[in-house]
């Protein structure tokens, strides 16, 4: 049975050892056969992903090896929208069970389905990752996802029985409710996005629960980018320790890629059966260890709906090398962002986590902000909406002087002008149900900034 440990000093208790420890030269041996498999399948099932093996001279899984992935051709999100909503299977449709996804880009859904086999599978990913964050038999676990086609709350709701734990489904919202669950049932784990994870820790700290009175032990947050800098806020805020959690759900949900709580230093990719690579976001073409790519994965185990190198659009790199935990497994660095959310602003690529880590850097901001691109009049400038914290720490300086350090520290970490507006407490909007929205376009009618908190929503998205 495993156990709970949250001394960070010793290993974290694995779910699956003999996998997530497994040797490397072992681990690429049952690789090497899944993807064969894998392949195998897809030829089978005929359709879109079949013909593009053909075409790139693929008549078996025989004829493919880990050496010469990158030959293999790759799918995207487009191909999942395309083949809306059953195109896809590579199972009779008689034996998907469930189906997930996300609203995607202007109203073209994502959906994505799941075999008996898949759930399973899902569970299990979801077990690894909570058992990585200290969790075990017995443990409560709060999941503050939500519930529904996201796959984060039922993703994390099933990995937490399938680990043994006792998991209170709350869901997202409803904030008050989810702090006196908190209190009364007394949770070491918190599972929510990082957003989430600072509006409960103020309204914990708001109920007079404040970190060293609180029974949480650590958070397992995803489902968005985040930087180091959200990571100390919401260590502090919570008196926990904070870990990243990676997955989509065309790939299966949470639980492709998670921290540990002995390192917490990068995520642990369930690479027995998520073949991941790095390449090249606008060639293709491999990038080595270390430097940062468009994550690409093979689902090797996935039943209904395998995909063969699906190029996810998230930014991270890759490091090898076993753990102080004694995870085997390749990790992933923090996801920096992704391909579609970058901001070009005035010739200058720029992504919303590399705001955040100069707003963030700075105890005198509070973690909410919003960056609104302003397109007035043809235009396109740059503004960091951000609020100062109500306690403000020994030495502050004025508004003012808040203002133009932040628009130093910006120029200096982008090489571009970015007007910081500070804005009264509670005008940033708060986002308790799904994703945080971090930034608005601005096209026209009235200027971007005064009464941001009623009017953020006007924008175009």
């Amino acid at each position: 049975m495993l156990a709970m440990r949250f001394d960070n000093d010793s290993p974290a208790p694995m779910f699956e050892p003999d996998a997530e420890s497994m040797p490397a030269e072992r681990r690429a041996v049952l690789q090497a056969g899944r993807l064969r498999g894998l392949v195998d399948r897809l030829l089978a099932a005929g359709g879109l992903q079949a013909g593009r093996l053909t075409a790139a001279g693929v008549s078996s899984g025989a004829d493919v090896t880990l050496e010469a992935l990158a030959d293999l051709p790759t799918t995207a999100k487009r191909d999942l929208w395309e083949a809306y909503p059953f195109g896809l299977l590579a199972v009779p449709r008689e034996q998907v069970v469930a189906v997930h996804g996300s609203s995607g880009t202007g109203g073209r859904p994502t959906l994505v389905s799941y075999s008996r086999g898949d759930i399973a599978l899902w569970s299990k990913m979801c077990a690894r990752a909570l058992a990585a964050a200290g969790a075990g038999p017995g443990t409560i676990v709060h999941n503050a996802y939500g519930y529904g086609l996201f796959t984060g709350g039922l993703g994390i709701h099933q990995g937490a029985i399938e680990l043994g734990a006792l998991v209170v489904p709350v869901s997202g919202g409803m904030t008050a409710r989810q702090v006196t669950l908190i209190a009364d049932l007394k949770p070491q784990i918190l599972t929510c996005t990082p957003s989430y994870a600072i509006r409960l820790g103020e309204a914990l700290a708001e109920a007079g629960l404040t970190g060293g009175g609180l029974s949480l032990r650590a958070g397992v947050f995803g489902a968005e980018p985040w930087t180091q800098e959200m990571r100390a806020r919401i260590n502090d805020l919570l008196g926990i320790r904070a870990l990243d959690i990676y997955g989509l759900s065309e790939v299966i949900g949470p639980g492709v890629a998670s921290e540990c709580i002995v390192a917490a230093d990068g995520l642990h990719v369930n690479e027995d059966h998520f073949l991941v690579e790095t390449v090249d976001p606008v060639t293709g073409d491999p990038v080595p260890d270390g430097t940062p790519g468009e994550l690409t994965f093979s689902t090797l185990t996935k039943e209904a709906m395998p995909l063969l190198r699906y190029r996810t659009g998230d930014v991270a790199a890759l490091r090898r090398g076993p753990c102080a935990c004694g995870r085997t497994l390749v990790k992933m660095s923090k996801v920096t962002g992704r391909i579609d959310d970058m901001l070009v602003i005035r010739g200058v690529n720029v992504y919303p986590s590399e705001v955040e880590r100069v707003l963030l850097a700075e105890l005198e901001v509070a973690p909410d902000y919003l960056l609104v691109v302003d397109e007035r009049d043809g235009g396109r400038d740059l503004i960091a909406c951000c609020e100062r914290v109500t306690e403000r720490p020994a030495g502050s300086g004025s508004e003012g002087q808040l203002r133009a350090a932040l628009e130093h520290g910006l120029r200096e970490a982008l090489g571009l002008r970015v007007t910081v507006a500070i804005v009264p407490p509670g005008a940033v909007p708060r986002t308790e149900v799904g994703k945080a929205v971090r930034v608005r376009r601005w096209a026209g009618g009235e200027p971007p900034v005064p009464g941001l908190g009623e009017r953020a929503g006007e924008g175009t998205p």
